[in-house]
């Protein structure tokens, strides 16, 4: 299947995340795309990147983790401040957050303005910087005719003080700057120009009485749906959406079957994707939570059905007309956590939920309904209590024709912020060419202001000073004279300030290496001693080779970019650089490299992170203590024996196989168990 063409506005958005550091606010109406924009971020572009969102089920659905979580933050009101205060971050956050180039944050209309500039704190604060968010750039995406910040009435008197609005765009740190605002227009999920015309008045808190009339022509008193029509009611409420639920649950014949949620780990309530106890009979109307990822797609979330047949932990259910019924089992879904692998942010897995991808579906809140789209809905609007709900809730629908009313839609119904109607009405147009070309000049100057900076190096080479007496006050005086003028350098000035820098490294590198085995072993701590040696010289030698390339070659923002990509590769494969890898080699190094391949086949055939399997220390484990049973292997921690019967058979003759290498004889065959 070929991927979908980006629309202009979309390929604008990708030119400005690839190729600027500018902050980026990427909106548009309910169905122009953004979600897919989303995903297609994710999978093309290079930056070392995380995906946040306000809530928990934003978070999973956009895979990625929760805005508090990634920045360890209360829920709280979060008062403007110039220091993170007595805020403790671990090595690994810190690590991993100082290594971020590309900040995503989806459904950002319902973040608040405190919780901006705290991470625009965080991310300066850590990394010594006091650009916009520490030069980290933020695309944020969603749409403020949606769902809004919530603000407990408590809460607001706290935050008034500081901020004009509640929305993200009063935070402190946007008042200062300019960003880039990008609005994608072309409507995917309507067709019929006269809905997409009407569900633009709603936007606009501007619906005309014709519009209204052509709404409410879709009002049906006492409508119920047939069984075998799959309509969904959106409502206000979550109580009325139970009730309604549970009401047709209750009036199907037959059994009442439940199904049990596995939860392991750290997964947060508010993410759960549907209930840890799932009460299903033949003849419910169900709706798939995800999409399905194998070749056949045969579900996606939002995709609704009706159970025709339920066996064991195994529902099947049909869709529409189609007459093939769905297979479904349990799925899982996990915690995104990221970290700082071998120099590149990778995904873990903090916990998952294991349930079958359904929920009763016929009634969900609006609020729930965000980003999902449905071919026939009952709509109830008549208590909307807050900005957006109506919006959210008619844009859901593919047409009119699916369209039913419960209520007659009054224009009081629209509510609308009169703050959200100022912003968009005060919005200037879309970046131009020109506009384009400056910030990617102003990006190249940002970074070659990153290759000159030699601020790292003070904390680097923090306790190996004596080894390399004012080398580091010698390049950071000339690198600070040199960057208060990046702007002015022509490009052969910058090739030769590289030509000194290289110089510079190729002479106190080989002093510093040969001198470090001695203080090492003199060390009380040789293991952390070596592990800061080892940081320093792969800082300098990655350093020295940049300089290199740039000393030979004209600097340009991609070559730049892709270079240090190769150089934080090369530097986490070529372990003849790593102290640390040399003093701590694990035990068995050999059967781990091999676990860690049979690792990667087992993840890529079950569709996992590897870390679902078993994590590297728990592999680094079996390759020290080499488990002879399946017992044994059961025991060990990060293992359990319901992960030791699934890979156990593997496992152990791949450790016997190994010690009979090592021992050139033959080891015992003791019994499996």
């Amino acid at each position: 299947m070929e991927p979908t063409p980006l629309t202009p506005a979309m390929q604008l958005a990708l030119d400005y995340v690839e190729t600027t550091n500018s902050i980026i606010f990427l909106t548009g109406k309910a169905g122009t795309g953004k979600t897919t924009f989303l995903r297609h971020i994710r999978t093309h572009v290079k930056k070392r990147m995380a995906i946040a969102a306000p809530t928990g089920v934003a978070a999973i659905n956009a895979g990625g983790m929760t805005v508090h979580s990634l920045f360890q933050m209360p829920f709280g009101p979060l008062v403007p401040a110039r220091s993170l205060g007595d805020v403790f971050y671990g090595d690994e956050k810190k690590e991993l957050l100082t290594n971020l180039e590309l900040l995503v944050i989806d459904e950002v209309s319902m973040v608040r303005p405190d919780i901006l500039d705290r991470i625009d704190l965080v991310l300066r604060s850590l990394n010594g910087n006091n650009h916009p968010f520490g030069g980290v750039q933020l695309l944020l995406i969603g749409d403020l005719a949606q769902l809004s910040p919530i603000i407990r009435e408590d809460e607001w008197p706290i935050l008034g003080r500081y901020y004009s609005t509640p929305y993200f765009f009063s935070s402190l740190v946007l008042q200062k700057l300019t960003y880039v605002r990008i609005s994608l227009e072309q409507v995917f999920r309507q067709k019929e120009q006269a809905f997409v015309d009407l569900l633009n008045e709603i936007r606009n808190q501007s619906v005309s009485a014709q519009s209204l009339a052509l709404l409410n022509a879709r009002y049906r008193p006492g409508f119920y749906p047939p069984a075998n029509d799959p309509y969904i009611t959106l409502t206000t409420h979550n109580r009325i959406a139970q009730q309604l639920n549970n009401e047709y649950l209750e009036a199907l014949p037959g059994r009442v079957f439940e199904f049990k949620a596995a939860i392991r780990g750290e997964f947060p309530q508010d993410a759960y994707p549907t209930e840890t106890s799932l009460r299903l009979k033949e003849g419910a109307q169900v709706m798939f939570v995800k999409n399905d990822t194998s070749a056949e797609k045969l579900f996606y979330n939002g995709k609704i059905g009706t159970v025709t047949r339920i066996s064991d932990d195994t529902v099947f259910v049909q869709c529409g007309s189609d007459l093939r019924e769905i297979t479904v089992t349990a799925l899982e879904w996990t915690n995104i956590r990221y970290q700082l692998d071998d120099q590149q942010i990778s995904e873990t897995n903090a916990g998952s939920f294991t349930q079958l991808p359904l929920k009763l579906a016929w009634s969900i809140t609006i609020h729930k309904s965000q980003g999902l789209t449905f071919d026939k809905a009952i709509i109830d609007v008549s208590e909307a209590f807050a900005h957006g709900q109506a919006y959210v809730a008619l844009s859901r629908c593919r047409s009119l024709s699916g369209m039913v009313l419960r209520n007659p839609v009054s224009a009081e119904n629209v509510i609308g912020d009169p703050v959200v109607a100022k912003y968009n009405a005060e919005a200037g147009a879309a970046p131009d060419a020109e506009r384009l070309h400056r910030d990617q000049a102003l990006y190249r100057e940002f970074l070659l202001t990153e290759l000159f900076n030699f601020h790292e190096l003070t904390g680097k080479a923090a306790g190996f000073e004596g080894l390399i007496p004012g080398f580091r006050d010698e390049v950071s005086e000339v690198a600070e004279k040199f960057v208060r003028q990046i702007a002015q350098h022509p490009a052969g000035r910058v090739q030769k300030a590289a030509a000194w820098f290289r110089q510079k490294l190729e002479g106190v590198i080989p002093v510093l290496h040969a001198a470090m085995s001695d203080l090492i072993s003199q060390s009380a701590d040789p293991d952390k001693k070596a592990a800061k040696a080892d940081q320093l010289i792969q800082w300098l030698m990655t350093r020295m080779e940049l300089m290199s390339h740039f000393a030979e070659a004209p600097f340009t923002s991609s070559a730049y970019l892709e270079l240090k990509k190769e150089k934080r590769a090369s530097a986490a494969a070529d372990q003849s650089r790593s102290y640390v890898k040399a003093l701590n080699a694990k035990p068995n190094e050999a059967l781990f490299e091999r676990l860690l391949q049979w690792r990667k086949a087992i993840a890529e055939g079950e569709k996992v992170l590897p870390d679902m399997v078993l994590t590297e220390r728990t592999m680094a484990a079996i390759a020290e203590k080499l488990p002879a049973t399946m017992k044994t292997l059961g025991a060990m921690k990060g293992i359990g024996q319901a992960k030791a019967a699934a890979y156990g058979p593997a496992l152990i003759p791949m450790i016997r196989n190994y010690q009979q290498e090592i021992q050139g004889t033959e080891t015992e065959q003791g019994s499996l168990f």
